[in-house]
Order: structure tokens, then C-alpha cells, then sequence
């Protein structure tokens, strides 16, 4: 399939010029029907008997997984299903072994809520947020990095697209040195998963997470871990759930249905993704529409969908040069994402003005700004067109010569 042909799968563009997918994105009609079918399931519960209804949630909700490891180029044993980013940052969080005195890496463009479970662990560990400065409107070389870490950094919590301005982190190379000095690498990839490619094959990343409901295309509480090997291997989850069990033999129903069990026994959780996860009943309506967005930009292809954002974001690029915009976002190729920042006024409340206006005229872009770095942010996903971008050009034209 085609971005063009993918972009027929996206009914709410036809009355809107949607280019804000890294606020809250659109569902393709994919999504949708495959969570209208598990309702129709949950309605009439067509199984046997309630037991096997419930096993049949469960296997529909493993497709998600399958999806998300063929995205990243992984496996199933390394990806967990989490409800948000939030939910895998604090998972990170809660799971690394931190002590008071301890410093985790944060850049200094960064949204709150990569902070946020740093600055909130248990008292008994609290450790500290070592800022990272950003240079020329956001970006975040590897070297800013490795002049922050000293002898008590243990973690590092990074975007891997920064939300304000659009730029790129280089993450192999941040996991590399990382890997070098025996630090942790927290990655949040909200902004880069499903838009961007992302080999987990060969990235030195231990926490890989992102909410399905921005770049995935998968609003409904939902979203994808990653864990490395040296965490399936070294580290433990703060909670447990048995369907992080391996089934028993004859499957979980007979089991219930054998006199003998008790709940005092030997419980030895496989060292899998799985484990990471709330492993009791779930959110399976999110994990049903999350598989379809999944398998849709697995049919498209993800190199094929950052080939088309990377081309209309070039676009976007050139087109605001045209019209006088600053564009925050030009950073080198290799560094750019779906991701595009500028500003027409360099003054955040007459940007903020013509943001309405747009709105006014159903065309979606953001504002975003972290410290003093952002501004108007246009989000080209791989639904969008060469049209979208040249109506917003066109409105960005009109309004400016209007006032």
C-alpha cells in the first residue's frame, strides 16, 4: 500500500486539513472497524462459555504485539503493552535501581513528562534532574550529553524527537555512550515511532516507549513498550500479574477448572516483555484498534511513510522561507522528523492569533514552546498530501497580508 492509497483509510481528512498528529492523531477506518468488531464480540459474547470468551480477548490483544515488533524490528519477547507513554516512563522509573544521590540526564527541552517520574520517586531514593542544554533553537548534540554525565548519572530520559522544535536526537549514538559507562537509556519515541524508522535490532535503548495515540494513529489508551536485553535480564517490574505466567499445560481454563490448585505455589515469570506489563484484564478495545494502526503502517511500509513525511516537511520547509516564516526547525536532514517549527511573527502571541484563525479555517497545526524554544508546529504525517501543505501556505498567506 501507498501513502496515497493509505491516505483514502483516513475519513477525517476529507473535511479538514489535519496536520497535527503530534497533539492527538486521526484513526484510519482500519482502526475503527477492528474496534467495532470486538464490541460486536463483547455485545454478544458468541464463544462457548465465558472462559473462552475471555481467552479469545487475549489472543486478539496479542496481535498488537506481533504488529509492534515487526514495526521495530524486534520480537514479541521484547514488547509489552503499556496504557501511555507515561504509564512505560513510570515503569522506567520505578524499575531502575536509583539511589538518593543519583542523577538521571534530562535535556532541557524536553516536556514535563519525561521529568516528572524522576522528580517524583520515593523519598528514600529521590535522586536529581542534571539538566542538558540545547543549543540553536533545540538542538541536542551527543557531546552536551557526555559533558553532563558525571561519576552519579545512571540513567539517561530522553525524547527521541524533541515535542517543541521538531529536532532529531541521534539515539544509537546516545546509547552507545551510554552503553560505554554502564548508564541506563530511557526513550521516550511518542514522536518518532510510526513516522520515523527504528531498527531496536541494533539500538543500545533499554526502555523504548510510546502512546499509540499520536504518530501510531491509535487513540484509545494504549501503547508499545520495548525492553532490552540487559533489562529482561537484569532488572525486575514493580508489579506482577499472572497472565505474565506461561500458560499452563491444557491452557489457563482447565487450570481453573482443577480442584487441586491453590494459590500457594512457585511463581517463576518468564523473562519476556510480558512481565513488564499489568498481565490481568486489560484494555483490549486499545490493544485491538492499536494491532490495526499497527498493521496499517506495516503495510505501508515505514520507510516508505518517513520517505513521504521527509518529503513534505521539506516542503513545508521551503514554502514558509518563501513567505518570510522563521523556520525553528532546519536542522540538518539527519536530524529533522514529522516534526516542522516556525514562526511568522517571532512573538508568541500574534503567532497565537494566527493559530486561531487557522483553526477558524479547519486547518490543525499546534503551538508548543520549553524553555523560550518553539513555536507554530506543523506535524506532515504520511496521510498527508503535497495539497495539505500548500492550503496551509496559502491561509498562512492570506492572514498575514490581512493584517
Amino acid at each position: 500500500m501507498t501513502p496515497q492509497e493509505a491516505r483514502r483509510c483516513f475519513p477525517g481528512l476529507t473535511d479538514k486539513v489535519f496536520l497535527d498528529a503530534a497533539c492527538v492523531s486521526l484513526i484510519p477506518r482500519q482502526a475503527h472497524d477492528a474496534v467495532r468488531r470486538f464490541l460486536d464480540m463483547a455485545l454478544r459474547c458468541d464463544a462457548a462459555d465465558a472462559s473462552k470468551h475471555h481467552i479469545a480477548m487475549d489472543q486478539l490483544r496479542s496481535e498488537a504485539v506481533t504488529e509492534a515488533a515487526r514495526l521495530l524490528k524486534s520480537t514479541p519477547d521484547h514488547v509489552a503493552l503499556v496504557e501511555s507513554t507515561t504509564h512505560a516512563l513510570n515503569i522506567a522509573a520505578n524499575a531502575l535501581p536509583l539511589e538518593r544521590g543519583d542523577n538521571v540526564l534530562v535535556a532541557d527541552t524536553e516536556f514535563l513528562q519525561v521529568a516528572i517520574p524522576w522528580a517524583r520517586t520515593p523519598e528514600h531514593r529521590a535522586v536529581e534532574i542534571r539538566p542538558v542544554q540545547s543549543r540553536d533553537g533545540g538542538v541536542l548534540e551527543i557531546d552536551a550529553f557526555e559533558r553532563a554525565i558525571n561519576a552519579r548519572t545512571k540513567a539517561v530520559c530522553v525524547s527521541s524527537v524533541q515535542w517543541a522544535s521538531g529536532y532529531r536526537v541521534d539515539v544509537g549514538a546516545l546509547g552507545r555512550l551510554c552503553r560505554s559507562k554502564g548508564i541506563w537509556l530511557v526513550v521516550d519515541a511518542v514522536h518518532e515511532m510510526g513516522a520515523m524508522a527504528i531498527d531496536l535490532s541494533e539500538t543500545c535503548a533499554d526502555f523504548v516507549m510510546a502512546g499509540g495515540h499520536k504518530w501510531l494513529n491509535a487513540p484509545f489508551g494504549c501503547g508499545v513498550l520495548h525492553l532490552s536485553d540487559r533489562v529482561l535480564r537484569e532488572l525486575d517490574p514493580s508489579s506482577w500479574g499472572y497472565l505474565a505466567l506461561d500458560a499452563p499445560a491444557g491452557g489457563w481454563q482447565e487450570y481453573f477448572e482443577t480442584p487441586s490448585i491453590s494459590p500457594f505455589r512457585a511463581y517463576e515469570f518468564p523473562r519476556n516483555a510480558k512481565r513488564w506489563e499489568i498481565a490481568g484484564t486489560s484494555n483490549y478495545p486499545g490493544a485491538v484498534g492499536l494491532a490495526a494502526s499497527l498493521q496499517l503502517v506495516n503495510d505501508v511500509g515505514i520507510e516508505n511513510a518517513e520517505r513521504q513525511i521527509r518529503k513534505l516537511g521539506d516542503l513545508a520547509r521551503d514554502e514558509l522561507r518563501k513567505i518570510g516564516a522563521h523556520v525553528v526547525s532546519d536542522f540538518d536532514p539527519r536530524a529533522r522528523s514529522g516534526i516542522t517549527v516556525f514562526s511568522m511573527y517571532r512573538d508568541a502571541k500574534q503567532d497565537r492569533v494566527l493559530v486561531e484563525a487557522l483553526s477558524r479555517e479547519r486547518i490543525y497545526v499546534a503551538m508548543r514552546f520549553t524553555s523560550n524554544v518553539g513555536g507554530i508546529r506543523v506535524s506532515t504525517h504520511y496521510f498527508n498530501d503535497e495539497e495539505d501543505v500548500m492550503k496551509l501556505i496559502g491561509a498562512l498567506k492570506r492572514l498575514v497580508r490581512a493584517r
